[in-house]
C-alpha cells in the first residue's frame, strides 16, 4: 500500500491540480475550512453546549459536501446548469 503511495502515484497530476485555477484550489480549501474553523472557534468561545451526535454528524457531512463542491466546481455548475436549461 505504501509502495503505491510512494512510487505510483501521479503527484505531478495531484500538484497541477491543486495549483490550477485562479485562486488556486488549495486556497480555496484552505479559505473555506478555515471558515468552519472559525464559526467553531467562535461558538467554542460563545460557551455553547456540546452537539447532539447527530448535529455533529450533520455538520461534518455539511462541511464534507461543501469541500466536494469546491473540488468538483466545473461539474457542479455544468450539472445544475443542466437542471436549469430544462426550464
Amino acid at each position: 500500500m505504501l509502495e503505491y503511495l510512494y512510487y505510483l502515484a501521479k503527484w505531478g497530476q495531484t500538484f497541477g491540480f491543486l495549483t490550477a485555477g485562479s485562486p488556486p484550489m488549495y486556497v480555496r480549501l484552505i479559505a473555506l475550512n478555515a471558515l468552519f474553523l472559525g464559526l467553531y472557534a467562535i461558538r467554542k468561545a460563545a460557551g455553547a453546549q456540546p452537539m447532539s451526535a447527530g448535529a455533529t454528524l450533520f455538520v461534518q457531512m455539511g462541511v464534507l459536501a461543501a469541500n466536494l463542491l469546491v473540488l468538483f466546481q466545473p461539474e457542479a455548475e455544468t450539472f445544475i446548469r443542466s437542471l436549469t436549461d430544462r426550464y
